[in-house]
């Protein structure tokens, strides 16, 4: 059976969620979305694979606070177009979002 949150529960979620994402610094934020934006030139797909050896070492969870975050911009600057799996060892193969940048997603859903 599963469970489906209530309004007072979804308003806590998301609660939770806004302090995580404000724990993350403007300067990794900065960088995480200046990465976005290179891979995500010319409407080329990208996913945290993409870029995670180029990017300096960061607090668990940073990078993926950064997508969630800009997932949940209005309007949204990036599109999740399909699932892969993650090449990062400690994620056991999770499957991640892959994205691309919101003005070349016209006309392309999530697979």
């Amino acid at each position: 059976m599963t469970h489906t949150a209530t309004p007072a529960e979804k308003l806590r979620i998301g609660a939770e969620l806004e302090a995580f994402i404000a724990s993350v610094s403007e300067w990794d934020r900065a960088l995480i979305e200046q990465a976005i934006q290179i891979f995500g030139e010319n409407g080329r797909p990208f996913s945290m694979n993409t870029f995670r050896d180029l990017l300096p070492e960061m607090a668990h969870g940073t990078a993926g606070l950064v997508f969630l975050s800009l997932i949940n911009r209005r309007p949204a600057p990036i599109v999740e177009i399909r699932k892969v799996r993650s090449t990062s060892g400690p994620t056991h193969n999770k499957q991640i979002g892959e994205y691309i940048l919101a003005p070349y997603a016209s006309g392309r859903r999530a697979a």
